[in-house]
């Protein structure tokens, strides 16, 4: 068995390098943020500094849409607390792998709790949670099974919230720096949807997350014509409560 200080580092490095390749879809997102947040007058350090805080890239880019537009203190906060709620979602399907870590494990994970790192992440629990329980019933069976190593796959959720951080601060910076300069025929914005779509392909490997999906969807559509998005905000809403409702009766089918 390789040394703990050698594993852990090999699990953060493969959470850096299957993060990696989500950064096509996130480098233009960032940068449309930092473009979008200059103007809408907020200054550049302040602008950094949300990246680096507040690391939420949708809600980010609604705040600053939002103030552009005019609207109050509330609405924005509001939205952005809606917009948020799939976090909810992300921080129950993890809490049964994290569990057990220390406390100052757990924040410093819910801290880097993102859709592109949760989608990278979970995929790996997964694969080994289905391993063990593989192991289990080998062992149950009377199957010799081979020693346990131990679980450092937070180092792995770790390496892919840590790439990811790194690449929204680069394009973040990257968009205040050379916004201006930027060609409008470019349109980056092609890379919000795009981004999502792409985690939408992982994550619809799991019941919860299909559930999720197709009433949010569906939502979606069925409220398009109401005003302000507000169809949108519903869509979030009712895809979250498809999707913790799926998890509940998963768990209590066990």
């Amino acid at each position: 068995m390789a040394p703990t200080g050698t594993s852990a580092r090999r699990e953060f490095l493969a959470g850096c390098r299957d993060e990696a390749p989500l950064l096509l879809g996130v480098a233009p997102f960032g940068m449309i943020y930092g473009i979008a947040a200059l103007a809408a007058g907020v200054p550049a350090w302040l602008a950094q500094l949300a990246s680096a805080i507040v690391f939420a890239g949708a809600a980010q880019l609604v705040i600053v849409q939002m103030l552009a537009a005019g609207a109050g203190f509330i609405p924005i906060a509001l939205t952005s607390g809606l917009l948020n709620l799939r976090h909810v979602l992300y921080s129950a399907s993890m809490a049964e792998y994290v569990r057990h870590l220390p406390r100052r494990w757990r924040l410093l994970l819910a801290y880097v709790l993102t859709d592109e790192a949760y989608a990278v992440a979970v995929l790996r629990y997964q694969q080994r949670h289905a391993g063990e329980a593989d192991q289990a019933e080998h062992t149950d069976s009377g199957t010799p099974a081979a020693d346990a190593t131990a679980d450092l796959r937070h180092w792995y959720f770790l390496g892919a919230g840590f790439t990811l951080w790194a690449g929204w601060q680069l394009s973040t910076a990257a968009g205040l720096l050379f916004g201006a300069t930027i060609p409008p025929e470019w349109e980056l914005d092609f890379a919000v949807p795009l981004t999502f779509i792409a985690l939408l392909t992982l994550l619809l490997r799991e019941r919860a997350g299909q559930a999720a999906a197709l009433v949010a969807g569906l939502g979606a559509l069925a409220f398009a014509a109401l005003p302000y998005k507000l169809g949108l905000v519903a869509a979030i809403v009712l895809g979250l409560a498809a999707g913790a409702w799926t998890v509940r009766r998963l768990e209590q089918a066990r």
